[in-house]
């Protein structure tokens, strides 16, 4: 009791401090996947940008303008040296400039023109129309389709439209709304996954602001974690949460001498899982705290509880209360379904002989585990992802690489009756997913992954990307599923409002798995089987 109310004091006192420690503006988030995303991580990884927080996504349009605004402050400073890096820098940072224009202006970093998107009422639009044509062998029809909100590849030619437009009000709210249009209503489920409608709403959400706090609430994805091609705990591989929000919109620092110690970033949520399911409409809380201690180094602390739903007696916030402080593994009332997990972003200057890339490298990792860390340093159910990020392999050009290697085998391999922990849960049947797909990693349980990108410029608006991805899914059972998997797209920037973008991909998958019931979950593997998927697709977005 007395630890309790001692934490009690402290969560009291940093709330305080966050009320008082600033004011953030009110904007809209910058959704998953956008470009921007790449664009800001490869001028951090290069040094351009010398101070962010980005291991906690999505952020706000005006969290990633400040980031463009220091990068601008720097390059006006004569901070960045002439080395070669330009040849990135500057077309990114042009683009940047005119995507954030509006929250720069708002910054006071650039000077408002005519027509520009200022005053107490702003809105903007960005839609996108995607059309697909897929292969899908082996006998099969359907194949789920990564960090896609619960979206599947499906036989034939489909269509998929959607309108994201938000609106923000002074420096208090801001709305957005997404709703999306698919041809064929398999692309969202099929079997124990079934979807019935062709028109739905993907996202929503109203955001409002004081101080530094940011309340949320509606339908949204997040993706917390350095990881690219997939992250242990929380991604955007199944479909959208109802969720409430509630962090700091902006870093912080802590108050007097502590405020060297670095920048903060919290974030919290809670999100209601559907009806059918083991316990219906059970909750997930999450909690991050990312920590920035210095320019070049970011941490990150997460935690994810699966409790309540109908038949359970839990009331919130006292069961995630006593869970945090209770022994692991309990039982009765009590017993939840946790996560946690513990990452790092490094990022490492040039060195002669040593790092010979112009622009140094990123190094990235986590390690999580299912449960409470019932054992130091590495816990008995433990996971890991790693990876490597060269912003720039040779000088003067603009051709990056990424390495990511994503284990969640590791637990069984070292305890073989720990197979199946991962994502999976003894009262919580249906696991932490949410219809059908994992919250975290799409490769689900006992699982690996090794993955391989590498971008480059052809000439300022064009870029040509490379994909190529190792992974085996459920590798503790006799029959699991193997894949091999190549792809290549090309992005051009027809105006800075304006993209387009061409991509295929070719698999070779034995024994391919489906979902084949959710309550409790399965997956079922095609014995014997090989297919060749062929998936081609082209996407155009335009903003306004």
């Amino acid at each position: 009791m007395k630890i309790s109310r001692i934490s009690l004091g402290v969560s009291l006192g940093l709330a305080l401090w966050l009320v008082v420690s600033g004011v953030a503006l009110a904007s809209s988030n910058l959704p998953l996947h956008h470009w921007g995303y790449d664009a800001i991580e490869r001028l951090i990884a290069m040094g351009v940008i010398d101070r962010a927080l980005i291991g906690a996504k999505p952020y706000s349009r005006m969290q990633a303008a400040q980031y463009v605004a220091r990068a601008i402050e720097r390059v006006r400073a004569d901070e960045v040296a002439l080395d070669g890096r330009e040849a990135i820098a500057e077309p990114l940072l042009e683009r940047l400039l005119s995507e954030f224009r509006p929250e720069l202006i708002r910054l006071g970093t650039v000077r408002a023109r005519t027509g520009d998107k200022i005053g107490l009422l702003r809105a903007g639009a960005r839609v996108t129309s995607e059309f697909d044509a897929s292969s899908i062998g082996g006998g099969q029809t359907v194949r789920f389709r990564e960090n896609r909100g619960g979206e599947y590849y499906v036989n034939g030619i489909q269509n998929q439209t959607d309108a994201r437009g938000w609106v923000e009000f002074s420096d208090w709210a801001a709305l957005m709304v997404q709703p999306k249009f698919i041809s064929n209503r398999h692309l969202l489920g099929i079997g124990a996954t079934n979807n019935s409608d062709n028109f739905y709403l993907r996202e929503f959400s109203l955001k409002l602001i004081y101080a530094n706090i940011a309340l949320e609430a509606g339908r949204g994805t997040q993706w917390w974690g350095p990881g690219y091609h997939g992250s242990l705990l929380l991604t955007d591989h199944a479909f959208p949460m109802d969720m409430i929000k509630l962090g700091t919109e902006r870093p912080f620092q802590l108050p007097g001498f502590l405020r060297g110690l670095g920048d903060w970033k919290v974030n919290a949520f809670l999100a209601q899982l559907e009806r059918n399911r083991d316990f219906s409409r059970a909750k997930v809380f999450g909690l991050r705290i990312s920590y920035l201690p210095t320019s070049w180094l970011e941490f990150g602390l997460t935690r994810l509880t699966q409790f309540g739903g109908r038949g359970q007696d839990q009331s919130f916030p006292g069961v995630v209360v006593d869970t945090y402080i209770s022994a692991p593994n309990q039982s009765g009332n009590r017993q939840v379904n946790e996560q946690a997990m513990a990452d790092f972003r490094l990022r490492i200057p040039s060195v002669p002989y040593l790092i010979p890339f112009p622009a140094g490298l990123q190094l990235y990792g986590e390690i999580g585990t299912e449960d409470k860390w019932s054992q130091l340093p590495i816990p008995s159910r433990a996971a890991f992802l790693g990876g490597m990020y060269i912003p720039q392999v040779f000088e003067g050009d603009t051709m990056d690489l990424r390495i990511e290697y994503a284990d969640t085998d590791y637990g069984r391999r070292r305890h073989p009756e720990l197979s199946q922990v991962w994502y999976n849960n003894t009262p919580y049947v249906s696991g932490m997913r949410y219809r059908g797909f994992p919250l975290g990693h799409h490769m689900g349980t006992d699982g690996i992954d090794f993955f391989v990108r590498t971008t480059r410029y052809l000439t300022d608006t064009v870029q040509l990307g490379a994909n190529f991805n190792i992974q085996e899914r459920d590798r503790g059972q006799l029959i699991h599923e193997r894949k091999r998997e190549t792809a290549l797209d090309l992005t051009w920037w027809w105006s800075n409002q304006t993209q387009f973008t061409v991509g295929y991909t070719f698999q070779r998958i034995k024994n391919p798995g489906q979902v084949s019931a959710i309550t409790p979950f399965a997956e079922t593997f095609a014995a014997g089987v090989e297919a060749q998927n062929h998936l081609f697709w082209t996407s155009l977005a335009v903003q306004f």
